[in-house]
């Protein structure tokens, strides 16, 4: 799981933020949300302008170059009004018993400067301009000489190396690349657009329809939310498509549909794939829904047991222990980010309104 990530010099972010998912709160309800003192699940809120989306970009920007699956470039990178024109990213997972922290600095999206991996404290891995060396069992043999430089030294690894499998340090550095191969980024507010564990494309109808029994679980997953729809996979002539059938008549469901409802077959189309994500980034998912329709399809993503995820919103009707909890809340401001359970000196228990004090200001600092 993500530990902790830092930023610095990316975007707003001029000074470095620090976004830390360890808890020491022992609440005795939503125990879900938190697996080995690190939050599982949270929500994390922010006026327009804070860097909600940019938090998302900045932690999602390692698999740019540790996969092949990144979108386009951003045009700006580094923060404006900072002279230094080194980006530096900072993740730690915990797996088992071991900490591994990677480390890594960018001119621009596309330039990686340096990078650093350690397991435990101990420096497993080393890439800047003046050296590159490793550490992992198996890697002893490799051809430094066939490296491009412009391709990290972690990725050229992975995708060359047979690593020792019984080495415990190998099997950590392993774990680690799996994560990062099944981070999830996606939001419906830039188009429906989404970044990580999918080279999918083509239009998003036609996709639910080639996927075996996914209509059905469509029609199904509206249904519960008060969508009711007779829906049937299609083959126009020109591949399949979902259906709607109205009355004698079949007609394509993306014509029909609202904003709210194309958002949410969107959101559905990577709902039955999040049981494979490691991490999930799901930004302003409910720009387009009503507030009740927006509580069902968070606690849909807090009844996933092993995914890791974090959901950003403006709708304060979220802010519930109902659904989550003090240490499980961020906010997004002045650079920093921080839970609920850390900006106010009031003992939270599961009875306050939290809504309430975020509008009455209890959690300014």
């Amino acid at each position: 799981m993500l530990q902790e990530f830092k930023v610095r010099n990316y975007k707003n972010f001029r000074d470095e933020l620090v976004f830390s998912l360890v808890t020491s709160k022992n609440y005795e309800f939503n125990k879900n949300l938190v697996k080995d003192g690190i939050i599982k699940d949270c929500l994390i809120v922010g006026e327009n302008a804070s860097g909600k989306t940019n938090l998302g970009y900045a932690i999602f920007d390692v698999i740019r170059h540790l996969t092949d699956k990144a979108r386009p470039a951003a045009i700006l990178y580094s923060n404006l009004y900072n002279a230094d024109e080194t980006v530096e990213f900072e993740y730690t997972f915990l797996f088992g018993k071991y900490e591994l922290k990677y480390r890594y600095g960018k001119k621009d999206a596309l330039s990686l400067v340096w990078e650093q991996i350690f397991v435990n404290g101990k420096k497993i891995l080393e890439n800047s301009p003046v050296e590159a060396k490793t550490a992992l069992k198996g890697s002893e043999n490799l051809d430094l000489g066939k490296w491009d430089r412009s391709i990290s030294l972690v990725k050229y690894i992975y995708a060359n190396t047979v690593l020792d499998k019984e080495d415990d340090i190998c099997k950590v550095f392993y774990e680690f690349m799996e994560f990062v191969n099944h981070m999830l980024w996606f939001s419906s507010t830039e188009g429906n657009w989404y970044m990580g564990f999918s080279n999918i494309g083509g239009n998003l109808f036609e996709a639910i329809a080639r996927t075996e029994g996914a209509v059905e679980k469509l029609q199904l997953f509206l249904q519960n939310l008060g969508i009711s729809y007779q829906l049937l996979a299609k083959d126009n002539g020109e591949g399949k498509n979902v259906y709607c059938r109205m009355g004698e008549k079949e007609v394509q469901l993306s014509s029909l549909i609202s904003s709210g409802t194309r958002s949410l077959v969107f959101f559905f189309f990577w709902y039955i794939q999040m049981e494979k994500c490691s991490f999930i980034y799901v930004d302003e998912f409910d720009a387009f829904y009503h507030t009740d329709l927006a509580k069902e399809v968070v606690k849909r993503i807090l009844e996933i047991p092993d995914t890791q995820a974090v959901i950003t919103s403006h709708n304060t009707d979220l802010m519930s222990n109902d659904l989550l909890r003090p240490d499980c809340i961020f906010k997004l401001e002045d650079n920093r980010i921080r839970p609920f359970s850390e900006l106010t000196d009031k003992v939270l228990r599961e009875a306050h309104n939290l809504q309430k004090m975020y509008k009455a200001g209890a959690f300014n600092d």
